[in-house]
């Protein structure tokens, strides 16, 4: 079962607007210390500023406390009037709702905020409240109304700086797109959003982007589908974000599945269990459980497959998980068709459609007893915190016994695995200094490759200016003089002299041209930018061709090497796109980060098939992955037959 990656950063709060003094700023992460701070507010301004953090803070810990910091912010926000505080107050409260499963209420504080902002101008909780109705109705399958508030949101967050929340709004839209199976936009909005995200140094927020992105491959592109989700672990490895990588790892074992690659998708499913076992996520390991069963019928391997389907049926019972049961009775249905034992095939079917009926019925259920219970719910979390305040003294003792249990434990671990470490150590560097060799003596000669390349280019474009342009200058300025000398009266005479003068003069045309594109004077002198802007003019004459270039932080020059390596796969690209591509529409994106820059291509042609390429074909793609394989940078081409092609490149500034 394939996985969405579902963060609460798509709750679009507006934290920055909770900051009221030095003092509180210096707090905001200690509950306790805002407790303190509550009682010493000087005012009910500051008072309501702290309460709506405290319900945030404590929202993921202790659902009644949050509630109730919530509800006292709103109420001494209308009591004292404080109009500049009661919008963000309603947005919070709205929040907490949310987080609690009442949608219908939440939608109740999300638009009275919306109200709120309105009036009072504030566009920043104008925009979160939107993207929060956004989400609510995304949550309740509306997707049209969903996408509706959350595009308003965006547009208003598109007049402001506040880099997070536009890209957290763009990744929404994305998703609601990919939930509308609009999977083009999909993949657009999500585009859009990773610049943004790298502009606003959020690069955990990529990992669930690219791992979300990757869904929308599923029937298109599967290698695209894995190149992606391969970028979404790379970033929550880097992190150590072990949920993700669960969600990850099940994702790329369940392409694998889709492809009939039994070993990989074992392989990842190995990984997905082992990170899900890790952050105790039953309901992921249970889903990863049912993936096995296919992997291992694809084996052949029925009894193992039977029992990982076992304990998927007994994991989704324990904890009423009817949509990952259903899956697993039609994977027992698979098995024994594999079997060929057509009444329990029959069985498991019937169960599979039982439960569906069940899932169906029960949300109605669910929906009528919402509405029968919602009014009753302030009462019952009261009574739960009063429990909770009960029995606090009781866990943190406990917690204290089982901190010093687990510091024991760590301590001899901690020992086995330095013994360890110094005896391997030793073996992990001599490898280490052997690869670190081997690569250096391929980088060394790539690059002599490379620079001789250049050289030659160099040369060559030095011998034709100064050598055969100089000769044809020459030629055309004695021809020149031999015509006014010879006053010619005959008129076919005078004809044939004027036509040499002309074709010696579009030699020497000719001539610079050749020396120009062989080594551009603008790269040399002016830079990568100003190069590839004069490069895209010179083309821009080409018939039926629109072509948009947009160059963000490319102020300082790059290495002369990166330079000219850089502006060789450009063209070469944009060449092939001209020859082959058929299209009307180039776009093209150079961007500078502080550790890397990012080259984006994209054009609306014909596409191709990477697996169909022609060796003749495949001749500019090598040269294009060669070169920037030379600087250490990473290449993909994400096209599909009639659906245009997109270049990424990607290369290290450090």
């Amino acid at each position: 079962m394939l996985m969405k990656f579902t963060s609460t950063l798509l709750r679009f709060i507006c934290l920055f607007l909770l900051s009221i003094t030095s003092f509180l700023q210096a707090q905001t992460r200690e509950i306790d210390s805002l407790k303190t701070l509550l009682k010493k507010a000087p005012n009910d301004s500051v008072k309501v500023a702290i309460m709506n953090n405290l319900s945030f803070q404590l929202g993921t810990v202790d659902a009644a406390q949050g509630y109730s910091y919530a509800k006292q912010a709103v109420e001494l926000a209308e009591k004292s009037g404080l109009k500049s505080r009661l919008g963000l107050s309603y947005n919070n409260l709205g929040i907490i709702y949310d987080q609690r499963g009442q949608g219908d209420s939440a939608l109740i504080y999300y638009n009275k905020a919306l109200k709120v902002s309105k009036k009072i101008k504030n566009i920043y909780i104008e925009a979160s409240a939107l993207g929060n109705i956004g989400y609510v109705y995304w949550s309740q399958g509306d997707f049209n109304k969903a996408l509706d508030y959350t595009l308003k949101g965006l547009a208003i967050l598109d007049t402001g700086r506040n880099y997070t929340s536009t890209a957290n709004s763009l990744e929404h839209v994305a998703m609601i797109y990919y939930d509308l199976k609009d999977y083009k936009n999909s993949v657009k909005y999500h585009r859009l959003a990773i610049p943004i995200y790298l502009m606003a140094k959020a690069e955990p927020e990529l990992g669930g982007l690219y791992c979300n992105m990757a869904l929308n491959y599923l029937e298109s592109s599967k290698d695209s589908m894995i190149f992606y989700l391969k970028k979404a672990e790379a970033i929550l490895l880097k992190y150590e974000e072990h949920w993700g990588l669960g969600h990850v790892y099940n994702n790329i074992g369940g392409v694998y599945i889709e492809i009939k690659n039994a070993d990989l998708a074992l392989l990842y499913l190995n990984k997905a269990i082992n990170e899900r076992r890790l952050v105790g996520d039953d309901r992921g390991m249970c889903s990863t459980h049912s993936s096995f069963g296919m992997a291992w019928l694809m084996k052949g391997r029925t009894e193992l497959a039977k029992a990982h389907l076992d304990t998927a049926v007994t994991m989704a019972k324990a904890m009423d998980m009817q949509d990952i049961l259903a899956e697993a009775y039609r994977n027992y249905a698979l098995v024994y068709a594999k079997l060929g034992l057509l009444d329990s095939v029959t069985s498991y079917l019937q169960k599979e459609s039982d439960i569906q009926d069940t899932i169906f019925s029960s949300e109605k259920t669910t929906a009528i007893a919402d509405m029968q219970t919602k009014y009753d719910t302030e009462k019952k979390d009261l009574e739960i915190a009063k429990q909770k305040a009960e029995l606090e003294a009781k866990e943190i003792e406990k917690k204290r016994q089982q901190t010093f249990i687990a510091a024991l434990i760590g301590l001899v671990i901690l020992i086995i695995l330095l013994g360890y470490f110094i005896y391997s150590r030793n073996k992990i560097r001599q490898k280490a200094r052997m690869d670190a060799e081997l690569a250096n003596q391929r980088e060394i000669r790539s690059k002599a490759v490379i620079e001789a390349e250049e050289k030659e280019r160099r040369r060559i474009a030095q011998d034709l200016h100064d050598g055969v342009g100089q000769i044809l200058s020459a030629a055309k300025l004695n021809l020149s003089g031999l015509e006014d000398k010879l006053k010619l009266t005959n008129p076919e005479q005078s004809a044939l002299l004027t036509n040499a003068l002309d074709l010696v003069n579009d030699s020497v045309k000719e001539v610079r041209e050749v020396s120009h594109n062989m080594m551009p004077n603008t790269l040399i002198k002016l830079g990568l930018a100003s190069a590839v802007r004069e490069f895209i003019t010179k083309i821009s004459s080409v018939p039926n061709l629109k072509i948009d270039l947009q160059i963000v932080g490319m102020e300082e020059r790059l290495d002369n090497t990166v330079e000219t390596v850089l502006y060789r796969v450009i063209q070469e690209v944009v060449s092939n796109i001209i020859k082959h591509a058929k299209a009307n529409v180039i776009s093209m994106q150079l961007i500078r980060h502080e550790n890397e820059l990012t080259i984006m291509i994209e054009d609306n042609g014909v596409g191709f098939d990477k697996k169909k390429v022609t060796q003749f074909e495949g001749i500019g793609l090598k040269n294009i992955i060669s070169r920037v394989e030379f600087l250490s940078g990473n290449v993909d081409f994400d096209t599909t037959p009639g659906q245009g092609t997109t270049v990424v490149i990607e290369i290290p500034l450090t």
